[in-house]
């Protein structure tokens, strides 16, 4: 997907297969519409019917993952459609990921934009990579490399390893960064120090480019840093997926 060689890819989130495309009349149920007997408890169909945007995206998850029905992705997009228009961030990353792999809709890759931002905005770790490997991506109207250095940074300051191996890319090539071999290093390390192989090749190269004093400043900071803690009431499904049940008791 990404222009810049070697850009590590988005995280995939939802499953592989395809169904027909959904059309504009799936995408917004009557307000009444009940799920299926099989989809879950009265109480989560109940729930997802009176719009809680909890159990709206839980019955979304158990159509997408084909837990206790068939798999069907056009009613995942419809179920994740109305808890993200309600501003519920997993639903919005979800939804942003079927539209970008165009699962259950016609892939659009604007569209997807828009998701992955407005749940990026709320914190959800995947979707600032994933918006930053768009905006950096294949479509050409759609590149903007300054922003995604800015996404991809978000999502590595908590701790995402493809983020900070493509932010020390943006840094080591000056795509939408400043060419800082520093930085580069100091990202690389970081990648390479959650397993990546590469970005432990390309770390061990810029070592030989920086001055030992250099390595010495960023190891330093190295061995203090931390990622930040990500809300786990947003970037947990599953916790995501329950919260309803707290209105339901």
């Amino acid at each position: 997907m990404p222009q810049i060689p070697g850009m590590a890819p988005g995280v995939a989130t939802v499953p592989a297969a395809l169904t027909k495309d959904a059309t504009a009349e799936n995408l917004t149920p009557r307000s009444n519409d009940l799920p299926p007997l099989a989809i879950g408890p009265n109480s989560l169909r109940t729930a997802a019917a009176k719009g809680d945007p909890s159990a709206e995206f839980e019955v979304g998850a158990r159509f997408a993952e084909g837990r206790g029905v068939a798999q069907d992705l056009q009613q995942a997009v419809t179920w994740y459609q109305r808890a993200a228009a309600q501003g519920f961030a997993p639903a919005q990353y979800r939804l942003g990921s079927m539209f970008e792999r165009g699962l259950g809709v016609k892939p659009d890759l604007a569209k997807a934009r828009v998701w992955y931002q407005r749940a990026a905005e709320q914190g959800i770790v995947k979707a600032m990579h994933n918006l930053a490997v768009l905006t950096a991506g294949r479509d050409t109207a759609m590149t903007d490399y300054a922003t995604a250095g800015k996404w991809f940074r978000a999502a590595a300051d908590f701790g995402l390893t493809d983020s900070q191996f493509n932010l020390a890319i943006m840094y080591d090539s000056g795509l939408g960064l400043e060419r800082d071999a520093k930085e580069a290093f100091k990202w690389f390390s970081l990648a390479a120090r959650a397993g990546d192989e590469e970005a432990a090749r390309r770390r061990e190269s810029l070592r030989q480019k920086l001055q030992a004093n250099e390595v010495m400043v960023v190891e330093a900071e190295l061995a203090n840093w931390r990622p930040k803690s990500a809300d786990q009431a947003v970037n947990d499904p599953r916790f995501a997926g329950d919260a309803w049940k707290k209105s339901a008791r």
